[in-house]
């Protein structure tokens, strides 16, 4: 679902960015414009679309983007995917609607996602066809190299792992063909057991998050600092409502993981154009990989390396005796 969530979320941000063009002629006659948002993953098995239509109106836009019929096709479309080299292998889409999206400037609850149960190859070229009555919407993308576990150097071969306060440590991955882009994050899992219960409440914190992207080295890192961990023990382990802090009988440490999700040229190139830019010339050229539409149609890829605390670490966890950690 979290999948999910990031596909609407780019959406949001393509027709807004759209929507802000000086170029819009508000007297212009309709034009039906498909926004596709897609990424194919090989270490997924089910490969979801977000396929929506710009509107344009006389109304307020943001009442009109309430409306699930101003940007929602109400026909359901032809589409499908297929590999480059097999164009007999079609994956065709069906339609999921979720019903928990959080509140926004679009509809919600409810949304149409375009799913097909496939999982992509790595490292191959897959062509992308969206058919609306006489509207032919397609793209095209390489899917990135086989990316594991694996492909992290660091942390290394050894099954638990120390953090100091004042120690810098990389995280250290393989660079991957058609992925110059990198979002690091570490992880830590912890468990709670509650006063008046026999459930066990687990949780999670990313205490460092970090873009790096790739360079003419064969290794991308990142670095971190051991005393960004504790601090954020103090500040996201607890509950802001004492009340509900003061439930908890112990938490127990548990393990860390140092995720690498790797990002296609063309997600990269999409992001790189619309991040903030520090120049006192605001205008930007439009970026779509999209023919006859608009949006991105890229790939991605995610490795995960998975550590347990060292029992050094565990006591200086267990000497910040309010976050009542046992181990």
């Amino acid at each position: 679902m979290k999948k999910l969530s990031a596909l609407l979320l780019i959406l949001t941000g393509l027709i807004l960015f759209n929507g802000c063009s000086n170029d819009v002629d508000i007297n212009a006659s309709y034009e039906l414009i498909t926004v596709v948002y897609g990424l194919l993953d090989p270490n997924e098995d089910t490969t979801y679309l977000k396929i929506n239509k710009a509107f344009l109106g006389e109304d307020n836009a943001l009442i009109m983007a309430q409306v699930s019929d101003s940007s929602e096709f109400i026909e359901k479309l032809d589409v499908r995917i297929w590999p480059e080299d097999n164009p007999d292998n079609i994956y065709h889409f069906d339609t999921i609607t979720i019903i928990n999206k959080e509140g926004g400037i679009f509809y919600n609850p409810n949304q149409i996602i375009y799913y097909s149960v496939f999982k992509p190859e790595a490292d191959k070229k897959y062509k992308l066809r969206i058919l609306y009555k006489q509207n032919e919407v397609t793209s095209e993308c390489t899917t990135i190299d086989h990316f594991s576990a694996s492909d992290i150097s660091k942390p290394g071969f050894a099954k638990a792992i120390g953090f100091d306060y004042d120690l810098i440590n990389p995280v250290r991955w393989n660079k991957k063909d058609n992925a110059p882009r990198y979002d690091v994050t570490i992880r830590f899992h912890y468990k709670e057991i509650w006063e008046g219960s026999t459930d066990t409440v687990y949780r999670f914190m990313d205490w460092h998050k970090a873009i790096k992207k790739a360079t003419s080295s064969p290794d991308v890192e990142s670095l971190y600092n051991g005393s960004v961990f504790f601090n954020a023990l103090n500040f996201y382990v607890p509950y802001e409502d004492a009340s509900q802090e003061s439930k908890v009988l112990h938490r127990y440490s548990g393990n860390t993981d140092f995720i690498v999700e790797a990002g296609g040229t063309t997600l990269n190139t999409y992001m790189e154009v619309n991040e903030p830019s520090s120049s006192i010339v605001q205008d930007r050229p439009e970026y779509t990989n999209i023919e006859n539409g608009i949006g991105v149609f890229s790939s991605r890829s995610r490795a995960v390396k998975t550590k347990k605390l060292n029992d050094e670490t565990k006591s200086r966890v267990q000497d910040l005796y309010w976050l009542k950690f046992v181990y």
